[in-house]
């Protein structure tokens, strides 16, 4: 088997998690009684398309996005008696799925997301509510941005594949958490189940670290049409699979023009709760709700609590605001030797040493000093005159994270894993040797423009190469940290020329 052939039947098999996810549920169900099931003709293929419409008739139209998985629309069965008292609902198969006819070509959120905004056009001239999951979502969010005039309010529930393809993948790979209750004939020993999962995470960790360098795969085979003829012509769910991974969202995440509400379940072995984390740091009008002990499906999983949100948030309902950051600075703190430590607040300098899930969260601090540890960062913000992060042997996840400093690393064989990172400086430091960083939805500017990071890089003291592209735009587009932190990096690192 050739070396490409080999990368292919890898990321297939990765990906193949998030393709039966919902193709393994039971045998299709009945619409509810008042439903019209009808069939219309694509233009742009000239295929059939499936359609379900019913609902409150004068009502405001609802249209719901399905995930993968050859259930297609009905996969929203379980949630639509509430809400066919209140709206019209507008359900489609997209094609590929469903019974909606396969086209050639790769299914990308953007070519769906053109197909869904020809479907709304069909139905009406009004603004309408949009309610995507999973792939759905990422459709659902892509058509929002290029056809905002047809949007009163995004729904996203558990989107998939948004995250650098790397980083996606490892999540898909993973072996869950709560395997020993799922696996027949081992609940006598769950502790060596557990033990046996560790290891398998980290052998799929370690040898993903050492494929980084092959992270365009998933490009090469959504682009290929070698690929798409022999590998998966057939299988709409991989074609949308893989033309979902291999769509950067980094550009119009911060400029979606409606509101959004997001719904997650805690649980999700598909698209993990930190991509809502990420969307939210990230969307300028963005909530989020999490369902505990959920997975990827909560129309089935949690069908009363999602009907309610569902009902809840087309109303108008928003949740309060985030927790703020409020107190005095609590100074330094050491960490030696320790594990399962929680820093939030204000902090000065934060120094680990030989520390194990270390989690700062909903914080401010002015440096961070990590040997020989792992640490995970949800809602942080480092203010500095000088470096920022300091890292050797240390293996960092950060979520939601801006930095306004004069350099942002100091690296010396350390693993980062970056989501929705927003980093202001002239320059991004250096690396000694030995780091990997894998980077989704993230920018830097440098005092000139502002550039995209979402992809998985080696640092050669801190310069940028080829694969990373430059925000439109000559000025720096990052206005979320405060001024009160920007004025203590100088001029340099945060006005442009």
């Amino acid at each position: 088997m050739t070396r490409f052939r080999a990368l292919a039947v890898l990321f297939i098999c990765l990906l193949a998690p998030a393709a039966r996810a919902q193709a393994q549920a039971p045998a299709p169900t009945p619409f509810p009684d008042g439903m019209r099931e009808s069939v219309i003709t694509d233009p742009g293929t000239g295929l059939p398309v499936q359609l379900v419409t019913g609902g409150k008739p004068g009502a405001p139209w609802v249209v719901l996005v399905h995930g993968l998985g050859q259930q297609a629309s009905r996969d929203w069965i379980p949630v639509l008696p509430p809400l066919l008292e209140r709206y019209q609902v507008l359900l489609v198969d997209l094609p590929g799925f469903g019974r909606s006819g396969r086209p050639d070509g790769v299914l990308s959120p953007k070519r769906y997301a053109d197909f869904v905004q020809w479907v709304i056009t069909r139905h009406t001239r009004r603004p309408v509510f949009v309610v995507g999951h999973s792939l759905g979502a990422a459709v659902a969010l892509r058509h929002s941005h290029t056809y905002p005039q047809q949007v009163t309010r995004l729904l996203l529930i558990d989107a998939a594949g948004l995250l650098q393809t790397t980083v996606f993948a490892r999540h898909l790979a993973k072996v869950p958490d709560a395997i020993p209750g799922r696996v027949a004939g081992m609940r006598v020993m769950p502790g060596l189940v557990r033990r046996v999962s560790s290891v398998l995470n980290h052998v799929s960790g370690q040898f993903q670290d050492l494929t980084a360098s092959n992270a365009n795969t998933l490009t090469m085979l959504a682009g290929s049409e070698l690929a798409r003829r022999y590998l998966y012509k057939e299988s709409g769910n991989i074609n949308a699979a893989l033309g979902l991974v291999n769509d950067n969202f980094s550009a119009l995440l911060g400029d979606v023009g409606v509101p959004v509400a997001m719904l997650w379940g805690e649980h999700d072995p598909v698209a993990p709760l930190r991509t809502g984390i990420a969307l939210r740091a990230l969307l300028p009008m963005a909530t989020l709700e999490v369902l505990p002990g959920v997975g990827h499906v909560p129309m089935s999983q949690a069908t009363d609590q999602t009907a309610a949100w569902l009902l809840a948030t087309l109303r108008g309902a928003q949740p309060g605001p985030p927790e703020g950051r409020a107190g005095a600075s609590q100074g330094d703190a050491v960490c030696k030797d320790q594990q399962n430590l929680v820093y939030t607040g204000r902090w000065r300098t934060l120094r680990l040493e030989h520390c194990a899930n270390i989690r700062i969260e909903n914080a401010s601090i002015e440096r961070l000093v990590a040997t020989r540890s792992t640490v995970a960062l949800t809602d942080v913000t480092i203010a500095s005159g000088g470096t920022a992060l300091e890292l050797k042997d240390t293996n960092l996840a950060a979520t939601g994270l801006r930095i306004s400093a004069a350099r942002v690393w100091q690296l010396d064989n350390s693993r980062l894993d970056l989501a929705a990172a927003r980093l202001r400086a002239p320059e991004l430091g250096a690396d000694k040797g030995g780091s990997l960083l894998f980077m989704s939805l993230s920018r830097w500017c440098d005092g000139a423009g502002d550039w995209y990071l979402h992809d998985t890089w080696k640092p050669d003291a801190g310069k940028l190469d080829q694969q990373f592209q430059r925000a439109p735009g000559a000025r720096c587009a990052l206005g979320e940290i405060g001024a009160d932190q920007v004025d203590a990096v100088g001029a340099k690192a945060v006005d442009a020329p």
